[in-house]
């Protein structure tokens, strides 16, 4: 019994196959461990996947001005790559300026935080708790444009023309031309532009006229019309509300298709209620005429005649921030006859926050009309034409008014 005893201790059949499953439950640990540090770094790129295009579309949303509230825009985007604020212990954290990095302090960037704690079961035989995973991105907002007026006709000599001591006062508000031809831009007899210029021709400046601005850019890439996409909405039908009025009245109107035009004589005012009117056959304004439009209005002209504000005509209208035409005051259709003008002049005052938009028509300022400072106007239309002083801002954060001219919102960090 004694000699068996020996000799079974001394046999070695079937250690390796106790060797080979002591080694089994390591490997198949180390091997779950392994899956579980990749889902790790997996988890880890979904989130800064979502973090980037989180960070850039709010960026976006401030070069625009649409949607209002950037930190929503960033929220939905993490939504829809499945980081949903506030589920699952998902944080997504918006902050502008930055808290961190390079651009830390800049109000024109924006940091956004993913994160959402992990259980990992094999990691806790090594480290209790939970992991707190997350990715962060930065995103500067583009350039929200130099110039405040912008000439469309891609060949037209004098597309835009400052004339007869004319000034585009603002050093901040520039004008950009689309046009190809060497005199793009005309600027003459003691006229000055002070802000910045882009023409994708050239200039011709005589008689004294003055380029004060900077940069000066001339054979420049045409500039984008930051309306292109807005299209004519289907017109509701004829309103049974009047567009005429005699001298001395007060009209109050609600929006509509006012297909006789509006006829408005001498001291007439009108009050706008928010919304779209369109106007058809004309828009007859008399001396002493004020429009009081304040709460989100667009006037589109549908007919084939030009705009006359004139004598002493006070235009107070402020276009819509949001809807199908957002950022526009005035617009006309591209269908519109090309030799068109619609004129403000003989000291018409447009207090006016949105855009003059007559894409396939001519704009012209003459005879002391007069925009005032410190809103938010733009000037877009095929031709311009400014014989008078003409002061333009561009303080148009969150109104709708899209800027001219816009660098692309980018990824910094």
């Amino acid at each position: 019994m004694s000699a068996l005893v020996e000799h079974l201790r001394r046999r070695n059949d079937g250690s390796v196959a106790i060797q080979l499953a002591l080694l089994l439950v390591v490997v198949i640990g180390m091997a779950a461990l392994g899956v579980e540090i990749t889902f790790l770094l997996f988890k880890h790129r979904q989130m800064q996947s979502a973090a980037d295009a989180a960070a850039l579309g709010a960026a976006v949303a401030l070069t625009k001005g649409y949607p209002v509230d950037y930190a929503v825009e960033a929220r939905a985007i993490a939504a829809s790559a499945g980081f949903v604020h506030g589920v699952d212990g998902v944080v997504v954290t918006v902050n502008r300026p930055p808290t961190l990095g390079s651009l830390a302090g800049d109000p024109g960037a924006v940091e956004v935080i993913v994160s959402q704690p992990q259980s990992l079961a094999m990691v806790r035989l090594f480290r209790g708790g939970t992991f707190e995973v997350g990715a962060r991105a930065v995103a500067a907002q583009g350039n929200p444009g130099l110039y405040c007026i912008l000439a469309l006709d891609p060949s037209a000599s004098a597309a835009v023309r400052v004339q007869n001591n004319a000034i585009v006062t603002n050093p901040h508000c520039g004008v950009a031309v689309n046009s190809s031809s060497e005199s793009a831009l005309v600027v003459r007899n003691n006229a000055a532009i002070n802000g910045p210029l882009s023409v994708h021709g050239n200039w011709l400046v005589y008689n004294n006229g003055q380029l004060n601005g900077h940069p000066l850019q001339n054979h420049a890439p045409a500039v984008p019309d930051p309306y292109a996409d807005v299209a004519l909405e289907p017109m509701p039908p004829c309103t049974s509300q009047s567009g005429r009025a005699g001298n001395n009245a007060t009209v109050n109107l609600t929006p509509g298709r006012f297909c006789s035009g509006w006829d408005f004589q001498n001291n007439v005012t009108v009050n706008l209620a928010p919304g779209a009117y369109y106007i058809d056959r004309q828009m007859t304004m008399g001396s002493n005429f004020r429009l009081n439009a304040t709460g989100g209005v667009t006037l589109i002209v549908t007919g084939n005649y030009g705009i006359n504000i004139t004598n002493n005509a006070a235009i107070n209208i402020v276009a819509p921030a949001t809807g199908p035409y957002a950022g526009l005051a005035f617009f006309g259709p591209r269908s519109g006859t090309p030799s068109i003008v619609h004129q403000f002049l003989n000291n018409a005052v447009l207090n006016i926050t949105g855009a003059v938009y007559f894409p396939n028509q001519i704009v012209q300022f003459d005879n002391n009309g007069a925009t005032t400072p410190g809103g938010c106007t733009q000037v877009i239309a095929r031709i311009v034409r400014i014989d008078n002083n003409v002061e333009l801002d561009r303080n148009c954060e969150n109104t709708g008014v899209r800027p001219i001219a816009v660098t692309q919102a980018r990824l910094v960090e």
